[in-house]
């Protein structure tokens, strides 16, 4: 029985923290406490805003203007200015305006001007400014930068998204870069993703998938100068878009295995041909005798519309390669420089490459 009262004491205590009006009615220079409601304020706390605030454990007041710190945490149910800082957290019913640094959570209703600081997550309805947390970022929309280190979440996103996993936003003006994944419904601005970028529009996509459901997808094979075959899937936006492909060499038996990543952009398009430019890399390995071939560089493909979804292209590559293959020279036949050193052929030479594609969206 005892345990329920204390249920129902904790409860009504929260529930009277939650509940008391965000309007600061009184302004004090200085709050010092313990554990609410034994501080100098009491139970009236939630009355007063104040310049400035001390609390060992929990705090609870009705506006800060200055400086506020906990040692656990704090409620402030107004508006609050210039520092607060809490052990665990931190939560804001007003307006914040400064900076809020928690070990755990940070919770603001309207976010102006303002940094946010958690060592796990930062919720706001509403931010301008920086959110910086380990885990997660929350806000309904946000005007500045959300820094995480595993995913963002926003409705509305004007700045940029950055996140080591995810960022995942209904509209987006401005930059989602992430590890791994971005998604949006309509992309004004860059999104630029580890592996895969997903929305409605996006114009500049930046990924080895990219899945844009009013952009386009090509399937297709490939030849280059050395004669390596790769089927590629090209996919991205109406101007950018991402590169992987798999394919050998049959004419290099040291090279039986390959593969292709890289980003292209369409330069031109109309109803006959396009001109697109592509930076690339190409690996060759055998997985077994020497550490492989590598081959960076960019490349300008003109291409034919053979139909609405047929298409043929062909043209001149710039390329950087590396290779501890004995047969390292003839894999750069147009050199324009060339060294070998410690087992190792490094050139830059001319290549071409070669295709045809279907346009499957």
């Amino acid at each position: 029985m005892k345990t329920k009262y204390y249920l129902i004491a904790i409860s009504s205590l929260f529930a009277t923290l939650f509940a008391v009006d965000a309007k600061a009615q009184e302004k004090r220079p200085a709050h010092l406490g313990f554990l609410y409601p034994l501080s100098t304020n009491g139970l009236r706390a939630a009355d007063y805003s104040n310049d400035v605030s001390i609390h060992a454990l929990t705090g609870l007041s009705g506006g800060e203007s200055g400086l506020a710190i906990y040692g656990l945490g704090g409620f402030i149910k107004g508006n609050a200015t210039g520092f607060q800082s809490g052990g665990l957290w931190l939560s804001v019913s007003g307006e914040l305006k400064g900076l809020q640094v928690a070990g755990l959570v940070n919770q603001a209703r309207q976010a102006s001007r303002s940094v946010q600081v958690a060592g796990l997550v930062n919720r706001s309805k509403e931010a301008s400014g920086i959110q910086l947390s380990g885990i997660v970022n929350a806000a309904a929309s946000f005007k500045g930068a959300q820094l995480t280190g595993i995913a963002n979440f926003s409705h509305q996103a004007k700045g940029i998204q950055l996140s080591g996993i995810l960022n995942l936003a209904e509209e987006v003006n401005g930059i989602q870069i992430s590890g791994l994944v971005n998604k949006a419904k309509t992309v004004k601005g860059v999104q630029l993703a580890g592996l895969i970028n997903i929305a409605d529009s996006s114009d500049y996509p930046i990924g080895i998938l990219n899945l844009i459901t009013d952009g386009e997808k090509r399937i297709g094979i490939s030849v280059d100068e050395n004669l390596t075959q790769l089927i590629s899937f090209r996919s991205g936006g109406s101007r950018m878009y991402g590169i992987i492909g798999l394919g050998s060499n049959f004419t290099y038996g040291d090279l039986p295995y390959a593969m292709e990543t890289g980003i292209g952009i369409k330069l031109s398009d109309s109803k006959r041909f396009r001109l697109d430019m592509e930076a690339s890399n190409v690996w060759g390995t055998n997985f077994k005798k020497w550490g492989g071939y590598s081959r960076t560089g960019i490349r300008l493909l003109p291409v034919l519309k053979l139909s609405r979804n047929l298409q043929l292209y062909a043209g001149p590559s710039l390329n950087y390669m590396n290779t501890q293959n004995p047969k390292g020279r003839d894999l750069a036949k147009l050199k324009i420089w060339d060294k070998n050193q410690m087992n190792t052929f490094k050139a830059i030479h001319w290549g071409f490459n070669a295709g045809l594609q279907i346009r499957i969206q």
